[in-house]
Formats: C-alpha cells, structure tokens, sequence
C-alpha cells in the first residue's frame, strides 16, 4: 500500500513542477508558445531517461531505501529551486539566446534532473511489486495508472487551486518536502514521517502566507517598491511605485501605469494616441476597450469625452481586482468592466460600438485568436456605421523581425479598407527596424492622408470637440509608406504565428 501511494504521490508532484515551471519561467521568457514547447519536451525527455536509468537501478540494486534516496534527493533539488532559479534565469537574460533557445536550456538546468529522478519511480516500483513474472504485466499495469492518476490530480490541484492560492515559491517548497516525505515513507522510517509531515505542513502555511519583498532600485523619484504580487491563472501580476509613478506588470512586462498624482494620467505616450480616433470618427459615442490592464485607455477616454461610454472587457478578475484597488479604476453608469475573454464578449454581444480598442497585446506575445481574419470578421460585425477599430501593436515596421506587424496588418486589411499607422515617436526616430508601439486604426474609408487629419483636427479644436491630451504633435507619427506584405499571409484559425515574439528587453514609450 505505501509502495503505491509513493508512485501516486511521485506522478503528482511530477506534473505540478512541470505546471508551476511556466510560472517560474514566464517572468523572465513570458508565457509563449516556445516556453511551454521546452517544459514539455524537456520533462518527456526527462522521464525517458528516469525510466530507463530507474529499470537498470532497479534490477542491480532492488531495494526500497534506494528508491527512497531517489526520490530524496529529487526532492531536495525542488527545495533549491526558489532560491537557485533567479539567478540562473537572470544568467539566461543576460546572454539572450533568444526566444527559443533561452527557455530551452533554462528549464533543461532547472528541472531536468528532479524529473528524471522521478521518473525512474514507476519502474522501480514495478520491481519491488513484482512477485511472479506471470503477473508482472499487471502490476506494471496498475502502478502506472496509479502514477497517471497521480498526474492527473497534480495537474489540475496545481492549475486550478494552488497557483492562485500560494503562489510559487509555496508550491515549490511544498512539492520538495512532499517528496521527502514520501522518501522516507519509502525508506519505512516511520517515526520520522510524522515529524516532517508536521515540519511541512508548517513550512506550507508559512511561505503561503505574504512574503515580504525588498526595496528596489533607487530612482529620481525614490526607492522603486513592489506593494502588490501575485500568481494568477494568467500571470505573475505585480504592482510597483514610487514617489512619482505606480506601475503594472504582467511576468516580464510593463503593461500599464499611472502619475500618483493624477491618476487619470499615464506615463506611457500610447494611451493618448486612441484619442486620434476622434479624427476618423468624430461622432465616436460607445466604445469597447478589450484588454483592460491598469485602466489606462478607459480612464482617458472617460475623462475627456463625459459623453462617452465604456465597455472593459478583461480576461483575468485579479487584474481587474487591481485596477479597481490600485490604479483607480471604477465602475459607474459609463463604465462597465466584464471579466471574459475577448473573443468571446465580442461574439456574444447584443451591442454596436463607434470605436473598439484592441489593447490586449503585449511584448510577451499576441494572443493569437485576437488577431486573425475569423475574429476581424466577428469585431467588424460589431461597429456602428462609420465604426473603428484601434490596436495597439509592439513590433517592428521593416526588416527581418517585422513578420508578425506585417502579417497582423495584412490580416486587417482584408477585412478593413481602410487603414492608419501612428509609430509612436516615428517622427523623432525613423529607424523602422527597432522596435516600437504601433497604433493600427481600421475602418471603411480609405485613403486618409495627413492633411485631411489635420484639417479634421484644426476644426475640431475650434469647436472645442478634442481635448488637450490629443496634441497635433502626434500626427507627425502619421506613417505614410506602403506596408510590404507579400512575405506574410493572412491569420487565420487554423493559420497563426504569433509567437515569433516576444521582444526581449523592450519597455513602452514614456512620455
């Protein structure tokens, strides 16, 4: 009976690391398709190796207390990795193999052994159960549905309870001191089981609880603190400030912020470059703002058009949760914020809307269902007449990295005809091979030149129709060279290549 709760509890604690392994990846690699291809990969290989290296083991040296040690010293390894796993990952950041390679070789040094020695428990296991080789089969048979079963729980316990609940540095702790547990459990020393079960239910309770964070760098506007973390189904969320800025980030990214002392204010540029759709629109009255963040987009727009309405829709209720506790944010008659998917809202909505902001991508990766033609299709069902559609875009206008920004302009085009580019800060740095935000505006009429905008934003300000935040400055971003698109094709549902992002060490333009 203990032989098999060992394997059950081995199987869990395998697949809660490799599920907890994006986590502690995605702040440095972000979340992408590339980095959960490593982990995957790098914990099958792993456990090809455990069983093979488990079945010679097995057969030379047959007896339980090896296993034991096996699964100790895995357990052991798991211990060290909250303190060993910054940094190596930093090590990783700063030699920037890429997008591919880095994640790669980082969850190889990280989690490759702990896995192997794991895998080498079901057929061990079936050695030590084995009595008859008449029915060896079915022992084999039956431990590794136990190890699968313990798979099975270990993944969706991790997923959807312990994430969200401890945190990763708890979980980690806590799969480490499992694993001893379950060595001594093995080794059938059973007085010393009771006092590190009672050692790591303590341990658990303790790094569950907040874990105080140090002071960051020291700036212009003072000491940088983090006074908000946590691992969320979607992302490690933290909130960041000092005496002048508050922050969000999502893993590796900044997504969003506020002046401490106007927090209707961003001390990003791109949240004002929405108001250009004013120019294309000025009859703009509902808007839908998908990927809410810190609230940025919505808190400008209600701002300065008390006329308008807006609808957030934002995938994760802790950043909603956030934005309402720290950047501000709130609910009203002109606001309503809804926790869905994007996609998904934009289906099932009843309503039209004059202007749908698309601020849901980011420099750890497009969500690549948000920007294919099947979903152009659903958004531009969903525009009033003169409608528009803004997306914010972090890529590159020209050369070798600017496949996903073509590709994604190309999409729109074949459902939009007309299109607008605004790079932000274009006019002050023409390099079209760095990477920058790009303010993409799609709608039905074509052939908007800079003249007509500025001509539509000269008798706008006179009529007193655009506020301050909306500078004429920004129409010198206006991008008026033709978008080579014949090396991309289209996005669609079944054909999308988002994730030859993301863009190591970029941060969005500040004012």
């Amino acid at each position: 009976m203990i032989l098999r709760f060992v394997v059950f509890g081995s199987g869990a604690v395998l697949m809660a690391l490799e599920i907890v392994g994006s986590r502690v990846l995605a702040p440095y690699f972000g979340s992408s398709v590339y980095v959960w291809g490593s982990l995957i990969s790098i914990f099958l290989a792993a456990l090809s190796l455990g069983y093979y290296f488990g079945g010679v083991a097995a057969d030379r040296w047959p007896r339980p207390r090896v296993l034991a040690a096996t699964l100790g010293t895995s357990g052991l390894l798991i211990l060290l990795l909250p303190v060993l796993s910054r940094p190596i990952l930093e090590a990783f950041t700063r030699w920037d193999l890429g997008p591919r390679l880095s994640p790669l070789l980082a969850s190889i040094v990280l989690f490759a052994l702990p896995s192997v020695l794991m895998g080498a428990t079901s057929p061990f296991a079936i050695k030590l159960a084995a009595t008859t080789l008449a029915t060896v089969g079915n022992t084999a048979g039956v431990l590794y549905a136990i190890s699968t079963a313990g798979s099975i729980l270990g993944t969706l316990l991790t997923a959807f309870v312990l994430i969200p609940a401890m945190g990763v540095r708890a979980i980690l702790y806590t799969l480490g001191v499992s694993l001893v547990v379950l060595s001594a459990l093995m080794a059938r020393q059973r007085a010393r089981v009771m006092r590190i079960a009672a050692s790591a239910a303590l341990l658990a309770a303790v790094l569950a609880a907040p874990l105080s964070v140090p002071a960051g760098a020291q700036t212009s506007c003072g000491e940088t603190r983090v006074v908000f973390e946590k691992d969320t189904v979607y992302h490690r969320i933290r909130v960041a400030e000092d005496n002048c800025y508050r922050w969000l980030h999502f893993d590796r990214s900044r997504q969003g912020g506020m002046f401490r002392s106007d927090p209707r204010e961003s001390p990003l540029r791109y949240p004002d470059y929405f108001l250009l759709a004013w120019l294309l629109n000025p009859g703009i009255k509902r808007v839908l703002v998908v990927g809410m963040g810190s609230g940025s987009v919505p808190k400008r727009i209600l701002s300065d058009f008390p006329a308008v309405s807006v609808d957030s829709v934002e995938l994760d209720p802790v950043v909603v949760d956030v934005a309402r506790r720290y950047f501000e944010l709130r609910d009203t008659p002109r606001h309503r914020i809804f926790v869905q998917d994007g996609r998904q809202y934009i289906r099932r909505a009843d309503a039209s809307y004059d202007l749908i902001v698309m601020d849901a991508y980011h420099a750890e990766g497009v969500p690549f269902h948000l920007v294919t033609r099947e979903f152009f299709q659903q958004t531009k069902a969903k525009l009033a007449p003169g409608g528009i559609v803004a997306a914010n875009i972090v890529g590159f206008l020209a050369g070798g990295n600017s496949k996903l920004f073509k590709a994604i302009y190309k999409t729109y085009a074949a459902e939009f005809t007309g299109l607008s580019l605004f790079p932000v800060n274009f006019q002050y740095d023409k390099d079209e091979t760095s990477v920058r935000t790009i303010i993409l505006f799609a709608g039905g009429k074509p052939g908007v030149t800079r003249r007509q905008l500025t001509a539509t934003f000269a008798q706008l300000r006179k009529e007193k129709r655009i506020p301050p935040a909306l500078h004429a400055d920004y129409l010198g971003d206006f991008y008026e060279r033709p978008v080579a698109t014949d090396d991309v094709p289209v996005m669609t549902d079944d054909r999308s290549f988002t994730d030859i992002l993301p863009v190591w060490g970029w941060d969005p333009e500040r004012r």
